[in-house]
């Protein structure tokens, strides 16, 4: 009776467990928590802790070149450059685009209805090696499809209510 606690316990303390330190560079830190995050950039789906010894290895060598640069980086100054401010304006607003764009995207929705009544609709297309694709397999590309186009349809009206609120000189 008292054993669940005690496992739950113990499995939270693992879970949470802190990041192991992997190397020091110059007195930074580089953890597993880097490692993960470097590994779901590189090879989505691949984690740190499934690779064997040899590709660790490998992986936290990186981790120590990338965080020797990034010291070399800060040393030459050029975070301080115009140059680099006005690249790393134009990036900033990029990504606050792109984080808009993907808010905008997840507010979409898309229902069974519309879903079955595109395959219905293009039966006729729904086929793979001369052969009729079931609904349930081609149910979430067409989801995908539609989302897209009601993206697009979205982004077309906020355009165009923007434009026209707006003083625009196009000078082509």
């Amino acid at each position: 009776m008292y054993r669940l606690p005690l496992i739950l316990a113990a499995a939270a303390t693992f879970a949470f467990a802190a990041p192991t330190t992997l190397a020091i560079v110059n007195g930074q830190t580089i953890t597993s928590t880097d490692a993960a995050a470097f590994m779901s950039k590189a090879i989505p789906g691949m984690t740190f802790d499934k690779l064997d010894p040899k590709m660790k290895r490998q992986v936290v060598d990186q981790l120590v070149n990338q965080q020797l640069i990034k010291t070399e980086v800060v040393k030459s100054g050029i975070q301080n450059t115009p140059q680099f401010k006005i690249s790393y304006a134009a990036l900033r607003d990029d990504l606050a685009v792109d984080m808009w764009m993907k808010q905008q995207m997840a507010k979409i929705t898309v229902s069974d209805t519309e879903t079955k009544a595109f395959y219905d609709t293009n039966k006729e297309k729904m086929k793979q090696n001369g052969k009729d694709v079931p609904y349930e397999k081609a149910k979430f590309e067409i989801t995908q499809f539609i989302k897209m186009e009601k993206f697009k349809t979205q982004m077309t009206k906020t355009t165009e209510t923007l434009r026209a609120s707006s003083k625009v000189e196009v000078k082509l």
